[in-house]
């Protein structure tokens, strides 16, 4: 892990989920003592969050981002009501509600100028921009890569729009919705993991925490890039793969079991890993093995359950 610079300052957008948190705990150990002076947060509302080491950081909301914030600054964009807000709450609101935050977010680089800009973009536009699943989020987050690449070429900002795929790690926040953390909680609490797949599942995982150090270092050396990037795992692995490495993991005789297959129909979610590589190559991260993402994401499991971190989702 590199130390940031002291004269750095960050801007950090949805510092709530998964990546925003991991975001935070990764800035706080480059940082030292007191990050809360070297970074500002914006959520949907005023708030704080806490951090794995104890501290705090303050958020502001929003709609209060303005040019003396993102000045000067690292700006990281992770603020998205997230796929499952479209069907929710209907896709009216899912697009105009992302439409504001990225609004906002643009307004303030349009009058003050970032030392550097990060969007976390999704593998969910690929597949819209291929045309096998147009649905709302991937559309969404199509419009919002090319929103933020053309302001990156016209202000002269170095951007990076990342196509971010599957994660392991820690900071998981919906046990039951992400497939790595559903079968370690399934591993603990019976012995046994269920898949509930009745297709093949190829993924590839990526530890969340190389995915902060890689855009850090990336902020740090003012790296841009014209296009969008992937970022994902190394190893392909179908359900079953990872239903083994968690078992073993685990330990113990953890039962698999899973109905029938079809074959017809494999369901294939997977980045570039080529353009993450290279990315890590370039900046000097090592990234984590599968093996080790597994084990994070149960040590973290673990220990945010016995602390009362994390529930299981309703």
């Amino acid at each position: 892990m590199q130390a940031a610079k002291p004269s750095s300052r960050y801007v950090l957008t949805g510092p709530s989920g998964w990546i925003g948190r991991s975001m935070l705990d990764v800035l706080s150990r480059r940082l030292g003592e007191s990050p809360g002076d070297q970074v500002v947060a914006f959520g949907s509302s005023a708030r704080s969050v806490s951090l794995r080491d104890g501290r705090t950081i303050r958020v502001r909301a929003l709609n209060s981002i303005g040019p003396a914030d993102v000045e000067g600054a690292h700006l990281v964009h992770l603020a998205y009501l997230t796929k499952e807000k479209a069907g929710q709450r209907g896709e009216r609101y899912f697009t105009d509600t992302n439409l504001s935050i990225d609004d906002a977010v643009l307004g303030a680089m349009e009058k003050a100028r970032p030392a550097s800009v990060f969007v976390s973009s999704s593998g969910g536009a690929a597949i819209a921009a291929s045309g096998k699943d147009p649905n709302a989020y991937g559309i969404a987050k199509l419009r919002q890569e090319a929103r933020f690449l053309e302001a990156a070429e016209r202000l002269q900002v170095p951007t990076m729009v990342g196509r971010i795929y599957n994660l392991a790690g820690p900071n998981i926040n919906k046990i039951e919705s992400y497939a790595i953390s559903n079968f370690i909680d399934q591993a603990l609490r019976g012995q046994r993991i269920r898949i509930e797949a009745t297709v093949p599942v190829f993924r590839s995982f990526l530890h969340v925490l190389d995915l902060c150090e890689l855009v850090l270092a990336a902020a740090e050396m003012r790296r841009g890039c014209a296009n969008t990037i992937d970022f994902c795992g190394a190893r392909v692995v179908e359900m079953a793969d990872l239903a083994e490495s968690v078992a073993d993991a685990v330990g113990g005789d953890i039962a698999i079991d899973r109905d029938t297959i079809d074959f017809t129909r494999p369901s294939v979610y997977l980045g570039n890993f080529v353009q993450t590589r290279l990315l890590a190559m370039e900046l000097g991260v090592a990234l984590a093995p599968l093996e080790r993402q597994v084990r994070d994401s149960i040590e973290w499991l673990v220990d945010s359950k016995a602390t009362g971190v994390v529930g299981r989702s309703k």
